[in-house]
């Protein structure tokens, strides 16, 4: 008798209810005639005289690594059989840092690429930017990862009356890494758009977004690489991911 009691006097749980989003009806797709360069981040070094110094200077310090180590291995004060150990490490380092350099250089003139392999690859780089065109390819991925819902591109002539605009500004595009100092890094796609959804009846602001999108990573050389076919294919997937995201953040 007394655990139905009981249980009665507790407080109901709450129940989570989805929020509920506001019927936009027909969205029309307007793109911000602004228009956009991306950028592109070059690799720190360029060129075999680059390179051979680059590589010279890794390869000059590589020996001494090891005894500074040890020397820095406990913290100071320094225990006195560590720090010995650690100079002995050091003296043999300056004995080999002249070999250790001209390694280096050497394999900095191999790694490092040309200033021809490097101007071409922007200029592919360019060319498939120009060629997607992402203010017109934007609206169509977003059409179609509508579905049925109603969107429309308020450029078709025969376009019907919308009772939302999906305002775009122009999408911000870069090939970047986190260190633009290193001489060949790794850069990640990036892409990253603001939009307003406006009311077509009296031209109230309702919402504001802004999404971003993280692609893969690769060096420069191999974004430009076959006419920039790696940098083509990720930056359309790219627009499609953020064209889904869009349609869930709306509906």
């Amino acid at each position: 008798m007394l655990g139905p009691v009981g249980c009665g006097h507790r407080s109901p749980l709450p129940i989570a209810v989805p929020e509920q989003k506001p019927d936009i009806g027909t969205v029309g797709l307007v793109v911000g005639p602004d228009s956009y360069s991306p950028y592109f981040q070059r690799p720190g070094t360029v060129g075999a005289g680059e390179g051979a110094k680059q590589g010279a200077k890794t390869g000059a310090v590589a020996p001494l690594l090891p005894g500074l180590y040890f020397i820095g291995l406990f913290g100071e004060p320094c225990v006195r059989y560590v720090c010995e150990f650690g100079l002995v490490l050091i003296g043999a380092g300056l004995v080999l840092a002249p070999v250790g350099a001209a390694v280096g250089a050497a394999v900095g003139v191999l790694a490092v690429p040309s200033k021809e392999d490097v101007e071409q690859g922007m200029a592919a780089l360019e060319r498939a930017f120009a060629d997607i065109n992402l203010p017109d390819a934007l609206p169509v991925w977003i059409i179609e990862a509508g579905g049925e819902r109603r969107i429309i591109s308020v450029e078709d002539p025969a376009a019907p009356a919308v009772d939302t605009f999906l305002k775009l500004d122009a999408p911000q595009v870069s090939l970047t890494s986190k260190d633009p100092t290193h001489w060949n890094p790794g850069l990640r796609l990036r892409i990253s758009i603001r939009a307003r959804l406006v009311r077509a009846s009296d031209g109230e602001q309702v919402r504001v977004w802004s999404w971003e999108h993280e692609g893969r990573k690769a060096n420069f050389l191999e974004w430009g690489k076959d006419d920039a076919r790696l940098f083509r294919a990720e930056l359309e997937r790219a627009g499609r991911a953020l064209a889904t995201k869009m349609i869930g953040d709306m509906f």
